[in-house]
């Protein structure tokens, strides 16, 4: 009898250890196998298949990783974190860190901590960076309280904010990079493994749910973005900060060196909840006005905290149309040009102040006019006769004029810390005015700057930040253009700029607001 070859002994061998499990072809296959040598399979085929036994049975179920591939990973990790120059970021990485380690290096954060006090804080006055840069410091990854894990997360959420608004480039973390998405799935991680962040509150919390609102609506990601200003916004409230500083809650004064301006921190919140609402079409959560008696007569008040008021005053005055925009009554022609007259007509304190906040300050003013204009056309309130400029097809000409206007000296570093927000503002206006001029058939016949120019002036001063979101961009580059094909040729003579944006309003606008309200479609931003 022939002795069997030691491949053929290698196969019985493999078949009587495991009568049952599938051959080789089957399992590459994934087909059925009767488990004989040669299978049923094997033996059927077309084709002379070798039916064999020698590929290793692998363990049914979940293929997960065993403690002994684990332990020596954390132990890696561990020694990471002993260092001083690493912030601990456990869980798993997120897909923009696939490859990465697990911990941000300070060297990373702490740049981007003083970008912000030096562009950043005039819009966000709230954090102290230099007491921040401290607490980085002390943090110690190995025995973390619920305080130190609240400002790990609030360092986080603020350097993804600032990278976000600023348009910084993604930087090197040994041999990964690190951007704003990384340090806001980075704040998330660390409130995951906390698990309990919500019960220990406090005011780092609230900043945190602030700055990754910002984070989330600069990337233009607007569920979380209304979320976690309403978070933010509840949990001011649980710890009192819409009340006097008498009333705080003993966790809102935990923080009180951290904190540049805890006075300021509700209006805040407020002023963003209610433009982010208005950018939806949506109502705010918080009706009330917040509270500004004791911070206006304040003598710690410094120009930011003006600022600041200055925004919450325009929102104040501006609350009679904004509250009840999605209610069913009309508005009143009494209405909308009461309230356009408070905005026009309202001082700012730092009108002759060139700073970001003064720019938010009048592009807000002019988008608040800008949306009373879209109310009354809504509404089928504009005539070309009215006594009142709010309620004429010309208004958003004058609007984007004054705008102009009040921008004239603002740069694009100034403008760059609103982030999207002050976007959306202009892009208001500009659309509103190519709409009407495209509906328009009057022409300009003197030789001077009209409403065309208006236009293409703000298309050229938003053009850097359209850029960067091109649906803004397609809609207002393809009503800019089309404008300014439809205008007749004209020799613009050449005057001051200041003179020419100066010029009486009534002369400017006043020969061609003859436009039919039925030819207007107005393209919502919060479509785009």
């Amino acid at each position: 009898m022939p002795r069997p070859s030691p491949q053929s002994k290698s196969r019985w061998d493999a078949l009587s250890m495991s009568p049952k499990r599938a051959c080789d072809v089957c399992i590459l296959r994934k087909v059925k196998c009767s488990g004989s040598w040669p299978c049923d399979t094997c033996r059927d085929a077309a084709k002379h298949v070798s039916c064999t036994y020698l590929r290793p049975a692998r363990k049914r179920g979940p293929k997960g990783r065993t403690p002994r591939q684990q332990e020596p990973q954390r132990e890696s990790l561990g020694e990471d974190a002993h260092g001083d120059d690493h912030l601990e970021l456990d869980g798993p990485p997120s897909p923009s860190q696939a490859g990465t380690t697990r911990s941000i290096s300070k060297d990373v954060l702490v740049p981007i901590l003083r970008l912000y006090q030096q562009h950043s804080y005039g819009v966000w006055p709230v954090v102290n960076a230099d007491v921040l840069l401290g607490v980085l410091d002390d943090i110690d990854p190995d025995n973390t309280s619920h305080e130190d894990e609240n400002l790990a997360c609030l360092i986080t959420a603020l350097c993804a904010a600032t990278m976000a608004q600023l348009h910084l480039a993604p930087v090197t973390d040994g041999s990964a990079m690190v951007d704003s998405t990384t340090l806001a799935q980075a704040c998330l991680r660390i409130q995951g493994n906390c698990g309990t962040h919500r019960e220990h509150l406090d005011v780092s919390s609230v900043l945190t749910s602030f700055f990754l609102h910002v984070y989330h609506a600069k990337v233009n990601q607007r569920t979380s973005a209304m979320m976690y200003i309403q978070e933010a916004i509840s949990g001011a409230r649980i710890l009192r900060l819409d009340e006097p500083l008498s009333r705080l809650s003993s966790n809102a004064s935990q923080n009180g060196n951290l904190i540049a301006n805890m006075q300021l921190i509700f209006p805040l919140l407020w002023v963003s909840e209610r433009g982010y609402a208005l950018h939806l079409g949506l109502s705010p959560s918080y009706i009330d006005s917040p509270l500004l008696e004791s911070l206006e007569d304040s003598p710690e008040a410094d120009a930011h905290a003006q600022g600041l008021l200055d925004l919450v005053n325009l929102f104040i005055a501006f609350d009679q149309i904004s509250i009840g925009r999605k209610c069913h009554r009309g508005r009143s022609v009494f209405d909308l040009t009461g309230t356009e007259m408070k905005l026009s007509s309202m001082h700012l304190e730092l009108t002759d102040c060139i700073s970001t906040r003064t720019a938010d300050c009048h592009i807000t003013r002019q988008w608040m006019r800008i949306i009373l204009w879209q109310e009354a056309l809504t509404g089928g309130l504009l005539s070309s006769s009215s006594d009142s400029l709010v309620m004429t097809f010309g208004f958003p000409a004058q609007v984007c004029h004054d705008l102009l206007l009040s921008l004239r000296h603002i740069s694009e570093t100034d403008l760059l810390p609103l982030g999207r927000d002050q976007l959306l503002k202009c892009w208001e206006v500009a659309n509103s005015l190519g709409d009407v001029l495209l509906a328009s058939n009057q022409s300009q016949p003197r030789f001077e700057f009209g409403p065309q120019d208006f236009l293409h002036a703000l298309y050229q001063k938003l053009l850097p930040f359209l850029e960067q979101d091109p649906a803004l961009k397609f809609v207002l580059q393809a009503k800019t253009a089309e404008v300014l094909v439809m205008a007749p040729a004209r020799l613009l003579t050449e005057v001051s700029p200041d003179w020419s944006l100066a010029r009486d309003s009534d002369e400017r606008v006043g020969d061609w607001t003859q436009v039919s309200a039925m030819h207007l479609h107005l393209v919502p931003s919060s479509n785009l």
